[in-house]
Formats: C-alpha cells, sequence, structure tokens
C-alpha cells in the first residue's frame, strides 16, 4: 500500500519546489498533495496535486473561535499552526484516507514513508509525521479542551514553562507543545528520536547532537547518492530518511539537497556550506 504525502502551505516561497519534488522522487507512487493557495499552485508540477486549503476549513475555523494567544509570533502564524490539524483531518475525512505521511515544507525526503515500520513514527515530529485519522480526532479534540477549558489551558501554560518554551518570559503556547503533551501523555508510544535502525528522521539540521558537525549544522555526506550523517560516538553512519531545513537561511540551501543537484557518482562527498558546494572527500 502507498501512503499519501501530505504538505500544507500558504506561502508562493521558492523553496517549496524543492520538498515537493523531492517527495515525488523519493516516492513515485505515493501521491503527494500540497493544501495550499492559488498563489502556490504553479509549484504543483510534476504530479503533484494543489487542493484548496480554505475548502477544508470549518473545524478550523471553530478551534479560531477558543484560540487564546500566547506567543512571541503573530496570532495569525500562531493560529494557523493549530488550524493545520483541523485542515489535515478534515481533508483526509473528506478523501477517505484513514493515514498519510505529512511533512512540512521545509522538509527533504530521502526515503520510502510507506514502510510498515515508519507507523510507529506518529506526533513524535510535528513536522514529519505518520498520522492516521484516529489519532488526529484524538489530538484535534484535545486541543480544544485545551483552549475551551480554563482549568486546562492553565495546565497547558505551565507545561510549556516545564518544557522550557519561554522567550522573554512568554510562556510558547504552541501546537509543538501539545505534540509533545499528547506524545508523552496520551498516545501510549515510546519516543524513536526519529531513529530506525541505521537511519533517521531529522529533527533539525542546525542541531548537530549526536551527529559531527560543520558551521554548527549536520555534516551531510553522500556516496552513490545516498546521504549519510556520521555518529561522532561511534564513528559509524547513519543514512538519512528525511532533512529538515528549520529556519530562513537554511531553507536557502534545500535546492542543493535535491536528488538531481546531489552527487552520484562513486566516492564520497560532503556539502560545504559556506561555498555551497558538493566537495569530495579527501
Amino acid at each position: 500500500m502507498t501512503l499519501p504525502i501530505i504538505f500544507m502551505h500558504r506561502g508562493d516561497d521558492d523553496y517549496l519546489t524543492f520538498s515537493l519534488r523531492q517527495a515525488k522522487l523519493s516516492n513515485p507512487h505515493s501521491p503527494v498533495y500540497l493544501l495550499g493557495k492559488e498563489a502556490n499552485r504553479k509549484f504543483a508540477t510534476a504530479g503533484i496535486i494543489h487542493e484548496q486549503l480554505d475548502n477544508h476549513m470549518t473545524t478550523a475555523k471553530a478551534f479560531a473561535q477558543v484560540y487564546q494567544h500566547m506567543h512571541v509570533m503573530s496570532y495569525e502564524y500562531n493560529l494557523f499552526c493549530f488550524q493545520r490539524w483541523f485542515i489535515l483531518r478534515d481533508f483526509m475525512r473528506k478523501n477517505g484516507m484513514q493515514s498519510c505521511f505529512y511533512l512540512d515544507s521545509d522538509v527533504m525526503l530521502y526515503t520510502n514513508i510507506s514502510k510498515l515500520e515508519y507507523q510507529s513514527f506518529s506526533m513524535e515530529f510535528a513536522w514529519t509525521s505518520f498520522v492516521g485519522i484516529d489519532t488526529l480526532d484524538r489530538f484535534c479534540n484535545l486541543m480544544m479542551k485545551y483552549f475551551v477549558h480554563p482549568v486546562m489551558f492553565s495546565q497547558l501554560v505551565q507545561k510549556t514553562i516545564e518544557y522550557d518554551q519561554v522567550i522573554n518570559g512568554v510562556p510558547l503556547v504552541s501546537d509543538m507543545v501539545l505534540c509533545l503533551l499528547y506524545y508523552r501523555h496520551y498516545s501510549g508510544k515510546v519516543h524513536t528520536h526519529g531513529t530506525f535502525g541505521d537511519t533517521f528522521f531529522d529533527e533539525n539540521i542546525n542541531r548537530p547532537l549526536w551527529a559531527e558537525a560543520l558551521d554548527k549544522k549536520k555534516k551531510v555526506y553522500v556516496y552513490e547518492g545516498i546521504l549519510y550523517c556520521k555518529d561522532e560516538a561511534s564513528g559509524t553512519f547513519k543514512r538519512i530518511n528525511s532533512l529538515h531545513f528549520q529556519g530562513l537561511n537554511s531553507k536557502s540551501y534545500m535546492g542543493d539537497f535535491l536528488c538531481s543537484n546531489i552527487p552520484q557518482s562513486t566516492g564520497a562527498h560532503y556539502y560545504d556550506y559556506m561555498t555551497r558546494r558538493w566537495t569530495p572527500v579527501k
């Protein structure tokens, strides 16, 4: 069974073309959808299916009536981060989809996401996730409860502080916090941290964590067209399932990580962020 891949984006940012094309290149048999606006329909080429997200706003608008803003980002931006889950659920239900793989528009995908093992990778990373319609029902209902009931909203603010999501004294109440809360207390799942055997889904390219670093980012290698990162502790290489180009500056690299722009020849290369070139390993 091939799993639908779904992106959601309101703007017409050029980097969107790279994430869409890469998803289709790595999963040629999966339908790839962009829930977007008329302004970004131009990116729906080479088999990408464009759908107007405004046609799936009914329950998202109901959530807007109870939403309470507590964040340094704009009201509209943060509200939409919550609303996207309602939009996704309503779109899937309307189209008879029981499950999909959801990706943020700054994620580049390099693996076949229809593998059964990836079904356990659900709501752990809000930007890269297998999602079932039943999970979305539970998550959307939970979001409504936390905003409708004053006591639960106070608990949400407290959890936000406990998760160290605070800037200049402002708790950053976000869908990311609720995803984490849902995963830890309601999903019944154990953290995978995006790792499956010797492969991994990236949390953030700007956070090397266990990986060898270059310019404060994960150092990315390629060998015969396959991307890897090196585990600093063990010295072994982990195959990359996805890369998350979080942040405005990081998005400028996405075009260089499209499969058609990655060296396919024998011999290892690494990506040099300073020169923006794939460089042979000496």
